[in-house]
């Protein structure tokens, strides 16, 4: 009997805790996960050597200066490449290291037969994991049903999205712990929500950010 009084005392503590952090935590980490999805394979070529980052070519010259913010003096040319060019270094390094957290947590769920939902709908790659153009249309997951029945893979549409939810559900809860766990679950308890397509979210925010069920 005291044993059972602990336990619901613990779980009554939980809920409180997890109302508590949700309330301080508005943040939709599951939403996030997608973000961080979508952008995966951009960061990738982003981030593939400090020249792609957006450097610009350095020209030195000691004849030229060039005015720095008010009252800290006039700096060579030379002096303020070498400031922006730090400054830049460390914008590399952090989306880097960011870059590295996506990517080990996708690399922990890339095997799963499952993920081909992952790399079509997010990394916009074709069934036979091929890169599209980037201004190819997303893919509808009836389309991605029907490119995958063609390679021998017969999948319903409501089939698809449900591997869709749970990958990205775990992969949420991988990459934010239980900040991610917290959103997930509280997600979970929302009235069903209709899906919006790609283009019905693309006319919402500006990019396709089709809100996932749990299915």
């Amino acid at each position: 009997m005291k044993d059972k009084k602990i336990t619901e005392y613990i779980d009554r503590t939980a809920q409180v805790t997890a109302e508590k952090i949700r309330h301080v935590l508005p943040i939709n980490y599951y939403r996030a996960t997608e973000r961080c999805l979508r952008s995966y394979k951009k960061i990738m070529r982003l981030t593939a050597s400090p020249d792609d980052y957006g450097f610009m070519p350095v020209n030195r010259s000691h004849d030229i200066t060039t005015a720095p913010p008010p009252g800290s003096g006039v700096v060579s040319k030379d002096d303020l490449l070498d400031t922006l060019t730090a400054a830049r270094l460390r914008a590399y390094g952090t989306t880097a290291e960011e870059l590295f957290k996506i990517g080990a947590v996708v690399k922990v769920f890339e095997d799963k037969p499952e993920f081909i939902v992952i790399r079509m709908y997010y990394f916009n790659e074709d069934a036979n994991g091929n890169d599209r153009p980037d201004d190819a249309k997303p893919y509808t997951f009836d389309e991605i049903a029907t490119e995958l029945a063609a390679i021998g893979l017969e999948r319903s549409e409501r089939t698809l999205r449900t591997w869709r939810t749970n990958l990205v559900q775990d992969m949420t809860v991988a990459l934010f712990g239980t900040a991610g766990a917290l959103s997930v679950e509280s997600r979970e308890k929302r009235p069903h929500v209709q899906e919006k397509t790609p283009q019905e979210e693309s006319q919402h925010d500006g990019e396709r950010t089709a809100d996932a069920q749990a299915e």
